[in-house]
């Protein structure tokens, strides 16, 4: 039973917040308002008031042109800020309110002059009235104020809706992006303790073992650097350049060992980059696992791995010689870091895959953009 009332509640709840976002609702509430103020406004010119037993008529015309000229400005103002807000993505928050602000005045202003024009054209056009033509064009205060208000209830309402939706969707977003992130760890921590990983890092150990006992020992050091690193740092957002640079050495360390002469690792990365500069954990690494498992290589045709760092990104290159067949993987893939790095600061990697080259340029992110978490 308890499960069956939950489930109508549910069901209320989606019926209702469809019906308040309906079309109709949104337009029929617009209405309403505007022609609330068009009675206000009709306060601020006298000739309303003195006549308003003889000329209910224009009275009612003019709540009717009033609330219709009101419908345009509105959904102007609405258009006009989406557009704004596309345009903007991705600028700082308060640049684009600024901006957004700004407009939307300049905006408002040129809608209240034009509709204190309409209204007294049409007043002269129609009734052979010029009370509203002397006020608009003396701009005396009644009419200031007047248009003032016209334009207010747009602006303030339209701009709470507006944010609203727009925090609503940015709430969202931002607990998609978490669920991805959370799962996005858990795949690269699940990628590296891989059984086929530790049983032929264990097979390349059993060799050594009798074959080279030093070079042994140095293995099992960094088999053992490279799992404390998947088990420290799995549940943080960032991690330092050089931190990461350093389970990479350990990671290539082993690869090397089973893979010899056959890969060829550089790095170019700037001291600031590389002591003050963050990335999300394990991904250089993926980057040049995905590199190792989708190439063909070998001691006379090696693969060419190089991280190189440039007005604040790593740029991440190997040469191509693509496998038919290339292993299987289940990891986080290119996907997954771009996700990750939409979460921690909102910007994302570029691709290019040429001919020759694959190249990855993902962001150095620094202290004061990690903010955005």
């Amino acid at each position: 039973m308890r499960k069956k009332v939950m489930k109508d509640d549910s069901g209320d709840f989606a019926g209702s917040e469809k019906m308040f976002n309906s079309k109709a609702l949104r337009y029929g509430g617009r209405i309403l308002i505007l022609y609330l103020f068009s009675n206000i406004f009709k306060s601020f010119d006298l000739s309303f008031i003195e006549d308003i037993g003889i000329f209910s008529v224009r009275s009612n015309m003019f709540s009717l042109a009033y609330v219709l000229y009101g419908l345009l400005a509105w959904g102007g103002a609405s258009w006009l800020a989406s557009r704004l807000e596309r345009t903007m993505h991705g600028y700082p928050a308060g640049k684009r309110i600024l901006t957004l602000s700004a407009v939307l005045l300049l905006y408002g202003g040129l809608i209240s002059l034009g509709f204190g024009f309409v209204y007294a054209g049409a007043d002269i056009l129609l009734f052979n009235r010029y009370e509203a033509w002397l006020s608009f064009t003396s701009l005396s205060y009644n009419m200031i104020v007047g248009i003032f208000m016209f334009y207010l209830i747009i602006i303030t309402f339209n701009g709470f809706i507006f944010y609203y939706k727009s925090w609503k969707e940015y709430q969202i977003k931002a607990e998609r992006l978490m669920r991805e992130n959370i799962q996005a760890k858990y795949d690269a921590l699940k990628n590296q303790i891989d059984p086929h990983f530790f049983f032929n890092s264990l097979s390349v150990l059993t060799n050594l073992v009798y074959k080279d006992p030093d070079l042994a020992a140095d293995y099992i050091t960094q088999l053992a650097n490279t799992f404390r690193y998947i088990l420290d740092k799995k549940l943080d957002n960032l991690v330092p350049v050089q931190t990461e640079l350093n389970f990479l050495q350990s990671y290539l360390f082993l690869i090397g060992i089973r893979r010899q002469g056959s890969i060829i690792f550089q790095e170019q990365i700037d001291d600031h980059s590389r002591i003050n500069g963050q990335v999300p954990p394990a991904t250089l690494q993926m980057l040049v696992e995905n590199a190792i498992k989708h190439n063909r290589f070998s001691a006379s045709e090696p693969l060419e791995v190089t991280i190189r760092s440039e007005d604040g990104f790593l740029f991440v290159s190997n040469t191509i010689r693509k496998k038919i067949t290339p292993e299987y993987s289940h990891g986080i893939g290119l996907e997954n870091i771009q996700k990750r790095y939409e979460l921690v600061c909102g910007r994302s990697i570029d691709v290019d895959a040429g001919e020759e080259k694959f190249v990855v340029k993902i962001p150095i992110i620094f202290n004061h953009e990690s903010d955005h978490i």
